[in-house]
């Protein structure tokens, strides 16, 4: 609760309360009835016989009134010792304005509690202020502002001023007890204050404490352990999930090498026979080769050693015309032999081909050009035509031996004496043959 609000007077200069005037110092140092220096410093004051009119001031006033003079445990002590409670709230759980409030409502209320009350007042005021003076307005204004106004320090220097301005001796002491009280004043605020010592603890306090302690580490521990163990649980699932996804992965991969390499065997293999095939048909050339390359040697030399034969045959023979015997008439073939009958024409192809067969073979193969250039009709013959190459015929020779040749009308050429196994790279050379 707030005081009252005090109309203050004029100050006579800046920041300074207006003083008696100084033939009172004497009074305003020491009242009337008043104890000495040495009667204060040996006991407190007597107790003041003025009147004091409490139920003068409203419930709010005086509760102020009730927190300036007492301390906040004579407060409550004076509810207790009155019987004294709040409805709903304990009395020491209230501030010391409301605690004061309650006694004042007290006293406005009930008027035999109001003895008691002024009893314990006067035990804790002992006295008013300046009680042997009769005072005005502006002084008892100019009191609370050196109490609660300004610096305490300067109000003490000022009643020392005052105090010197007095020609008595006993006031001019005055102004030497507030010079000691200022200087006391600034002691005291210069010393450091004594940290308050505290108590010791109860015997095995401390060991409670550490236990407490530990069992609180403890706790918390065991719950980061159980965070720790969650997050390791939740870890391992989604390894073991990865694992059984891999492992299946692993098993679709094993299953897909498998079928690679069955394939790869099966290509092996079949690369291995055509290869072996390949290899067994080129050495088949080759050996066909070599034999043409010693059978076109041997022809070359016969027709080499015929050649010169014939040169000296011819360089020898003496130079005559040689008659030609005449056919006779009974000897040349018939018309109708003569209009079935086909030149043969034996290309260079053809002279190549027959130097790989022996004797035997190209006699047989010029017996089948006889045939055919007499009866291309005839059916020992058995020609077949090629397949996909227009005018391209084939016969028999031998078992393995065709003879190809070409027949436009009456046009016969002989084209090659091959090999049966070599029909198929012939004709696919021959499609590509200009017309």
């Amino acid at each position: 609760m707030g005081k009252k609000a005090k109309k203050k007077p004029e100050a006579t200069s800046a920041g300074e309360a207006p003083v008696p005037d100084p033939g009172e110092g004497a009074t305003l140092a020491q009242p009337e009835g008043a104890p000495g220096p040495a009667e204060g410093a040996a006991g407190p004051p007597a107790l003041s016989a003025a009147p004091l009119p409490l139920d003068g001031l409203p419930a709010p006033d005086l509760g102020a009134f009730f927190e300036l003079t007492f301390p906040d445990k004579r407060l409550l002590a004076l509810c207790h010792e009155l019987g004294l409670h709040t409805p709903g709230y304990r009395l020491e759980a209230l501030p010391p304005d409301q605690v004061a409030r309650v006694l004042a409502d007290e006293v406005v209320a009930a008027k035999d509690v109001r003895p008691h009350l002024e009893r314990a007042v006067r035990q804790e005021l002992r006295s008013p202020a300046l009680e042997g003076r009769e005072l005005l307005g502006p002084e008892l204004s100019s009191l609370i502002d050196l109490v609660v106004a300004g610096d305490p320090l300067q109000h003490l220097a000022r009643i020392a001023w005052r105090a010197l301005l007095s020609a008595d001796e006993t006031v001019r002491k005055v102004a030497m007890e507030a010079l000691d009280e200022g200087i006391r004043s600034l002691d005291a605020s210069a010393k450091p204050q004594k940290k308050p010592q505290r108590a010791p603890p109860p015997p095995g306090a401390k060991e409670a404490e550490e236990a407490v302690k530990r069992a609180e580490r403890a706790e918390r521990e065991r719950e980061a352990m159980k965070t720790q163990l969650v997050a390791a649980r939740g870890e391992i699932a989604q390894r073991e999930q990865r694992l059984a996804e891999e492992r299946a992965e692993h098993v679709q991969a094993r299953a897909e090498v498998a079928r690679l390499a069955a394939e790869v065997a099966r290509l092996s293999a079949a690369g291995e026979g055509r290869a072996l095939a390949d290899a067994r048909k080129y050495a088949d050339e080759a050996r066909a080769l070599s034999e043409k390359l010693r059978t076109s040697e041997e022809a070359r030399q016969a027709v080499e050693e015929r050649a010169a034969s014939l040169s000296r045959r011819l360089a020898q023979a003496p130079a005559q015309p040689k008659a030609v015997p005449v056919p006779e008439e009974e000897d040349l073939p018939t018309d109708e032999e003569a209009a079935t009958f086909l030149v043969p024409v034996l290309t260079r192809e053809f002279y190549d081909s027959i130097e790989r067969w022996d004797r035997r073979m190209q006699r047989a193969a010029f017996d089948k050009i006889h045939r055919l250039a007499t009866d291309w009709r005839h059916g020992s013959l058995r020609a077949l035509q090629l397949e996909g190459v227009p005018g391209y015929y084939r016969i028999r020779v031998a078992t393995d031996v065709r003879l190809i040749y070409r027949r436009d009308g009456n046009h016969l050429e002989i084209l090659s004496l091959i090999d049966r196994e070599d029909l198929d790279r012939y004709v696919r050379q021959a499609r590509t043959r200009p017309a």
